[in-house]
This record gives structure tokens, sequence and C-alpha cells, in this order.
């Protein structure tokens, strides 16, 4: 069976405080532990009305300190404003507070708007190394594995000897490129399916990522939402459109909804083209939603799902955690587990 695993944003909804979000992101958590989902990942965002996740590091820590046996991780951490030693140091120290529970995943995108992001590189060089030169680096550290002669190599972090198993890391991306940077770099790899819904290019950065690292885990985040009524669905539908940003240089920011793109206008000097997209969300009954996203892995490459849930109503998000669970939530709810 094909693992199934979580990707919270940690949603404001209306009318919420930060601190009543943070507590649904545990309660959320702990209900999938119990349900016995792989993982359970929070995301890291700025300067985002929508969202309550700054800081993932401390939110992964928090729910490891609540839950039992679910693997809990960063959906991702935002390499691009960090230093690689310290993501390392952080999260091999978390991985001593849960030995064998810790999961690192790294994003590229920067996660917020360009003011957060002036704020958050403002004393950072302006030769700084490329994504690609960082996240090598970064998972030198996290091995341990700088050639002899290296000035990197004396450095220790909370793991020494050996005795605590390393956090897992994997990279987030939505194309071929990136399933090829985390294959060469023999780390995971989440296509994030919910924002580039096209089937083939799914396809091909399975295959890409697979034919470079044969045993390294592919997993493929959805986005799913167990709908039953028409009101149910008319909250989903209001969540399905995104905008994609692209840029003279090349480079694309995805954003969720106009006000965000208006924001970006305000806070940017460059130009960009903006696209309209509708967000593949997999919805109605659990039966149909299982079957929509078994269709997805016909070859049988794809290690695991990722459920991520667009919408703003977290009795929704708990019905379809529930409904969606790996193993029988009907026979858990008669021992009184849910």
């Amino acid at each position: 069976m094909t693992d199934i695993s979580i990707l919270d944003q940690s949603p404001l909804d209306d009318g919420q405080t930060v601190r009543a979000a943070i507590e649904r992101s545990v309660k959320l958590a702990q209900l999938a532990d119990q349900l016995k989902y792989k993982r359970y990942f929070v995301a890291e965002h700025h300067n985002m009305p929508e969202v309550a996740g700054t800081s993932p590091e401390i939110l992964v820590t928090h729910i490891l300190n609540q839950t039992t046996t679910i693997r809990v991780g960063s959906g991702g951490v935002m390499l691009q404003h960090y230093s690689p030693f310290k993501v390392i140091e952080q999260f091999h120290f978390i991985s001593n507070l849960a030995p064998g529970r810790v999961d690192l995943g790294i994003g590229k995108a920067p996660g917020g708007f360009p003011l957060a992001t002036k704020a958050l590189q403002a004393d950072l060089n302006e030769n700084a190394s490329s994504f690609e030169e960082k996240f090598h680096l970064l998972n030198q550290f996290n091995q341990q594995s700088f050639p002899q002669g290296s000035e990197f190599a004396q450095l220790t972090t909370a793991i020494r000897n050996e005795e605590v198993t390393k956090p897992e890391v994997f990279l987030l991306g939505t194309s071929i490129n990136s399933a090829e940077l985390a294959a060469k770099e023999r780390v995971g790899f989440i296509y994030a399916y919910f924002i580039n819904s096209n089937d083939k290019a799914l396809k091909e950065a399975v295959q890409s990522y697979k034919a470079i690292y044969p045993e390294g885990r592919m997993i493929v985040a959805v986005a799913a939402v167990v709908a039953e009524n028409l009101e149910q669905l008319e909250k989903v539908e209001a969540g399905r459109t995104n905008y994609a940003l692209h840029f003279e240089d090349g480079q694309k920011i995805t954003v969720n909804n106009q006000s965000q793109v208006d924001l970006f206008r305000q806070q940017s000097t460059e130009k960009f083209e903006i696209e309209e997209k509708r967000i593949d969300v997999f919805t109605g009954e659990a039966h149909q939603i299982k079957d929509a996203i078994a269709k997805l892995n016909v070859d049988g490459d794809i290690d695991e799902f990722m459920l991520h849930m667009p919408v703003h109503d977290a009795q929704l998000r708990k019905q379809t955690v529930i409904q969606l669970a790996p193993v029988n939530s009907e026979q858990l709810e008669k021992e009184g587990i849910i």
C-alpha cells in the first residue's frame, strides 16, 4: 500500500488568531498520528495573512513533543534565506528530541512577497551562492561528507558518532530540473502536483528522478478535500484558483489569489506576466478521491502521496484526514480512538 502523509500550511480561518491556528495544526497532527499517516509536514510563509506558519523548525518541534510515532518535518525550509549550516544544526538538534522521526523538507521559493524577502535577506552578501550550491552544502553538512582537507570537515553538530539518526532530507519542486537535482543529491523528492497539475510533467519528473536514483523516495503532494454536499463543494471551489507570476529572467512564483497578485505588484520592481490557473483539487467522496489519486500511480513509481487541503474550514480538513486515512477510520471510531 502506498504511504499517505499530510502537508499543513496552518491556515487562518475567518477571524481566527495565530494561536488558534497553531493549536488546530497540533490537533490535526495528533489525529494523523492516531490514523497511521506516514509523516506530517508544516510549511514556511512570511507576511501572509492567510497562513500562520513562519517558523517550521519551531512548529516541527512543538508537534513532535505532542505526537508519538508519526514523522514530522518542514514542508519546507526556504533555504535561500538561511545558512545551510544553521539549518542542519537546528534539525540535528531537533533529531535528538525525537530520534528517527525528523524530516527536513527544503524549498526553493521565497515563501513570501518582495518586502518580506528583502527583510529576511537584508544582511546577505550580494554575491551569495546559488540555490544549488547551498543545497549541496546543506547535504554535505547533514551527512558530514566533506572531503578530507575541507575546512568544514572539522565542524560538528548535535549529532555525533551516529548515535542519533540524521533527518531525512527532501527537496520540494514542480519540475524535471528539481527532480534531477534531488536525485543527484540522493535525497527524497516531493513533486507539488497541487501547484503544477500537469500529468505529463509529473510523469517526466518521476521518470527522471527514478532513472538517476532508483531507491530514492518519490512523493507527490496533491490537493484533496472530502466534500459530500453542495455547501462543502462551494467552499472547495473558492480556493481552486491561483496565479503564476512569470518573470523576465525565467523565474516563476505562484500566489493564491488576486489580492496577493496586487500586493506582489506593489512590492516588486520587476516586470512579470500573470497566468491565472485552476488548481486541480481532488474532491467529492473519499472513495472518489482515493481512485483519482491511485490513477496518478499507474506505473507504480510513486512511493507516497502527501495531502494538501486548500480550504479555510477546519472541519472539512479534519473530515478529509479521517476519511482518507491509511487505516480503517470506521473501526477506530468504534474503538473510541477517534
